[in-house]
């Protein structure tokens, strides 16, 4: 079985952003009913004079034809159409979160934009949307979720008053806390608040304070709260607010940090570099604090497979700019964070394909890629490395074992370890219904065998009485059969336990409140590959 990540602390976890922000024409109820249904995949479809806003082409080759919508004005080399995903659709989210339990990553912060929550938009209507496919998948694969606040856009003067209000429509409309997987940290839910703090953006550290008493007095449990800081925030340098008065801030008032590091190195040799001089220098920098008796603040760095923003930009920044380089890149860092002694990291982003940062699956070949005269998208061969689509999420399960203890990282970059990778990993296969139903009968006579066991004396037969039910016949007689006694058997006779039944007739019926939701149709999906690749999608 998959485990179960644990909701009630944040520690020793390999956590990730999650945007779920593409929307496709057909997946819903546009911003409007003049617009055309993309966000985030186009500006405007192609064919309109739009562009798009990739380089990253996704690997969509796991989804059923339900979840694919048609790429305006996108077909490969052969001529066939292009298709892509929307994060609006509930078995997209859950497939999303499914490779997260497959590899091990514990869950997700949902980015929640503050610049999107004006009461009664559409947009934030949208956001909620996907905050409950979010909520939902979590449930339904054992992620943990949290939510980040990212404040841009926001004017400094109008941010404390955007944040309160969605908070308590989160808390009180939709009842967000009341999820059993809401991540929490000794007993107090997780608010990432990530934006504060950057140089340029006159954000008032009396602000903050009032912010994050808010949080804390009016979130039933208090608040763990978490801060998406400026890579300098230590040294008030560079990207960071020279006002000293932020290192107070982050001290005192935050629970934990996260410096942002998306575009502050662009190869391994200068990731290395800032692990040694940030990384481990920021880490001990707390940890001293705490040994010296002052407030616990965890450290949280962030770490990212590459980047590429030259369609997102209209060619501003250069086509794979940060390059991959088969992973490497990527090892670098989650290898200096777990030198540093740091518990828990951020990926950014899961799905983050706008500029490049993706963990989650990219076709392999650029052959696989859309052909255009005008737009140039990527593929993870870009670099010269033919890899498998999930190459990256596979790294980030390799990060995540060795925060739980359960693998060792090394400097070296472990490719044939990748390469072997579902070799050295469980299967989990579909069974029959055959095999179900034996499965389901050879447990009923357990527990019937075990029942006549405790009684003492009851006879045990090789098998079970049938299940009987007063429903199952409508020609039954009124009065229920007795198992073995007469009418005179004393009240304090025990029943036997539950005899489960062998066909769908006689189960529960499945709109139960507390069913969980259907498996994923993975029909479409081609035969099972062999034991070096990803491994069939479970019941």
């Amino acid at each position: 079985t998959l485990n179960r990540a644990n909701p009630k602390t944040i520690q020793d976890k390999f956590l990730v952003g999650y945007q779920g922000w593409f929307t496709c024409n057909g997946d819903g109820e546009p911003l409007d009913p003049n617009h055309h249904g993309w966000l985030h995949w186009f500006d405007k479809p192609i064919p309109d004079g739009g562009r798009p806003n990739t380089d990253l082409w996704p690997d969509v080759s796991e989804y059923s034809p339900s979840e694919l919508y048609p790429a305006p004005g996108l077909k490969n080399g052969d001529g066939e159409q292009m298709f892509l995903f929307s994060s609006r659709h509930s078995k997209t989210v859950r497939r999303h979160f499914h490779w997260m339990a497959l590899h091990g990553v514990d869950g997700a912060f949902l980015q929640r934009f503050a610049g999107q929550l004006e009461a009664g938009s559409a947009m934030r209507k949208i956001r909620d949307e996907v905050g409950d496919r979010v909520r939902e998948a979590a449930e339904a694969e054992g992620r943990v979720f949290a939510i980040m606040y990212d404040v841009s856009g926001v004017q400094p003067d109008k941010i404390q008053r955007v944040l309160e209000q969605d908070w308590m429509h989160l808390v009180r409309d939709k009842c967000i806390l009341d999820s059993p997987n809401y991540l929490r940290e000794r007993g107090s839910p997780v608010i990432a608040l990530w934006g504060f703090g950057f140089n340029g953006r006159n954000h008032s550290p009396e602000v903050i304070r009032s912010i994050t008493s808010f949080f804390r007095s009016s979130t039933p449990g208090g608040a763990y709260l978490m801060a998406g800081v400026p890579g300098h925030w230590r040294t008030s340098t560079s990207d960071s607010d020279p006002d000293p008065e932020f290192l107070r801030i982050w001290t005192e008032e935050f629970d934990a940090l996260s410096p942002w590091t998306v575009g502050r190195y662009g190869n391994e040799e200068d990731a290395e570099r800032w692990g040694n001089e940030k990384v481990k220098q920021d880490f001990d920098f707390l940890k001293q604090r705490e040994d010296e008796g002052k407030k616990r603040v965890d450290y949280i760095p962030v770490v990212l497979p590459g980047g590429s923003g030259y369609n997102l930009s209209g060619g501003q920044w250069g086509l794979n700019d940060i390059k991959r380089n088969g992973g490497r890149f990527l090892w670098t860092q989650i290898y200096a964070a777990r030198r540093a002694g740091v518990r828990i990291i951020y990926g950014a982003m899961w799905d983050e394909y706008d500029e490049g940062t993706a963990f989650m699956p990219v076709v392999s070949s650029s052959k696989q890629l859309p052909v255009h005269p005008q737009f140039n998208f990527l593929a993870l061969d870009a670099d010269g490395h033919s890899l498998p689509s999930d190459w990256y999420m596979r790294i980030t399960g390799f990060a995540a074992e060795s925060l739980r203890g359960d693998h060792m990282i090394h400097e070296t970059f472990p490719v044939k370890e990748l390469q072997d990778y579902w070799a050295t990993r469980p299967r989990y296969e579909d069974k029959t219904a055959h095999e179900e139903e034996a499965e389901q009968w050879k447990e009923a006579q357990q527990a019937y065998h075990n029942w006549a066991a405790k009684e003492g004396g009851a006879a045990v037969d090789e098998a079970p009485p049938p299940p009987y039910r007063l429903e199952d016949d409508p020609h039954t007689q009124t009065t229920k059969p007795t198992l073995g006694r007469s009418s005179s058997a004393s009240a304090s006779f025990v029943s036997p336990p539950p005899v489960p039944a062998r066909s769908p007739s006689l189960t529960a019926s499945s709109s139960s409140a507390n069913s969980r939701p259907p498996g994923i149709n993975m029909s479409s999906r081609p035969p099972p590959a062999p034991m070096s690749t990803r491994p069939v999608y479970p019941p």
